[in-house]
């Protein structure tokens, strides 16, 4: 049962699979992200960077938010984190060699957001949770709080990499659960740019963004962003597009969030 409604103006969004991949009917062209100076090894860092540069390419024109900047929040998403630099790193302690500072896995997600804010004069809250299932419902509720907590925008990243077996191992150990079904198949990176929307008198959706189907199983723990992704595109690309709904909840109850895609 739906409880609340709430309204918000999804401004931009991206996705970028390093790979490509082919999900139904829907072909995700590859997209090659660039290096990060000073992250190694890992695609983790790369990709947040180039989905974030793809996602505002359209709204800062590779410039900085200005004055918004203080008034925009930043949100990590993420499954299992840097599992490459987590690897990496363990393999290096395990065997009694000198660890390499660069593959401190814990500092990975809030360093890369530190550059992402650095490039774009970011100065609100930044927030990286590791979440279990599909990430899609308690990420938009974490956007949506700190939205109404007073930013004027969230940026929202989901990300996380093709698991292999070793790290999965491990998770599965340590929080003594059996084998872990929402990994990711392919290295995945999606973003949105979410704004209030005060003023809006509410708008039919028209599209409901399912949580996934089966051509997204690939995507794991990202199937619910990535089939929003897909929803929203297809509604803009119909050029008649007024709003997606998405069904959220935590512990203060479910609601219907309608995401915007043009100004009330």
């Amino acid at each position: 049962m739906i409880d609340t409604l709430t309204e918000r103006l999804l401004v931009s969004e991206a996705l970028v699979v390093p790979s490509g991949f082919t999900a139904g009917a829907t072909t995700v062209e590859p997209a090659e992200p660039g290096r990060v100076p000073g992250f190694v090894e890992s695609a983790f860092s790369p990709l947040i960077k180039a989905v974030v540069d793809r996602c505002l390419a359209d709204v800062t024109g590779g410039e900085t938010f200005g004055e918004e900047g203080a008034r925009t929040g930043l949100v990590l998403a993420t499954l299992f984190g840097d599992t490459v630099t987590a690897d990496l790193g363990s393999k290096l302690l395990t065997s009694g060699r000198v660890a390499n500072p660069l593959l401190f896995y814990q500092s990975v997600p809030t360093t890369i957001l530190g550059v992402v804010a650095r490039d774009y004069a970011i100065t609100g809250p930044t927030t990286c949770v590791a979440l279990r299932g599909d990430l899609r419902g308690e990420a938009l509720d974490l956007v949506d709080m700190i939205l109404d907590d007073g930013m004027d925008q969230v940026l929202l990243i989901g990300i996380d990499l093709a698991t292999e077996s070793r790290p999965l191992s491990a998770h599965a150990q340590l929080t003594d659960a059996g084998p872990h079904t929402d990994a990711v198949r392919v290295d995945t990176a999606v973003a949105f740019l979410i704004r209030r929307a005060d003023s809006s008198p509410g708008t039919e959706p028209a599209a409901v963004a399912p949580v996934a189907d089966q051509h997204l199983a690939d995507f794991g723990s990202l199937a619910g962003l990535v089939q929003l992704y897909f929803t929203v595109r297809a509604e803009r690309a119909a050029a008649a597009a007024g709003a997606v709904a998405v069904n959220v909840g935590s512990a203060l109850g479910e609601r219907e969030l309608r995401l915007l895609l043009r100004e009330p």
